[in-house]
């Protein structure tokens, strides 16, 4: 069985910044291998930078209908995402290179729904809203944070994106 099309949109996303992001490409960082799902911290073993992608926690949603001979036969939400990168910090300015990072992932991830109107070559860019698996993206600006110690021993930053999804709650398999 296919995965859902909340995993192949995860999925997606992961695969695009780990190929868009890259210092061939223009960018400051390299995130080949690098970037994660689900993921909420970082062990020392891991590759620095390195960005996750999870479900953001949002206790303030309200019950949707799935499903059922009364259900639309589609719906779309607002599905927020945290994206969260760590890079090796600076010791004098903790920060700087959470931000240079986060730049980094704004640009990507910009090139997935941004820069109206589209033009044909992004309508049929693979890249453009993840291939017709979303209807559209927003981001916030992010923050960055020096290295704390109860969550982290390296600079991070955090931002929310919102994915405007359309699915079938009968059938959360179908792609299109």
């Amino acid at each position: 069985m296919s995965d859902s099309k909340r995993l192949s949109v995860l999925k997606a996303l992961c695969t695009f910044l780990a190929g868009e992001v890259s210092v061939d490409n223009g960018y400051k960082h390299d995130l080949a291998g690098a970037v994660f799902r689900g993921r909420m911290f970082t062990t020392n073993n891991d590759p620095l930078p390195l960005v996750t992608i999870m479900e953001n926690v949002d206790p303030d949603r309200y019950p949707r209908m799935a499903g059922g001979e009364n259900a639309h036969p589609t719906t779309k939400e607002d599905w927020t995402l945290l994206v969260q990168g760590w890079a090796e910090d600076d010791k004098e300015n903790p920060t700087d290179p959470a931000y240079e990072l986060m730049a980094d992932v704004r640009k990507a991830l910009a090139k997935i729904s941004f820069r109206p109107p589209p033009t044909a070559a992004d309508i049929n860019n693979p890249h453009w809203r993840l291939g017709g698996l979303i209807a559209g993206m927003t981001m916030e600006p992010g923050i960055a944070r020096p290295p704390i110690e109860q969550v982290s021993s390296k600079a991070f930053f955090w931002m929310r994106i919102v994915i405007k999804l359309v699915e079938d709650p009968n059938d959360p398999y179908k792609l299109d």
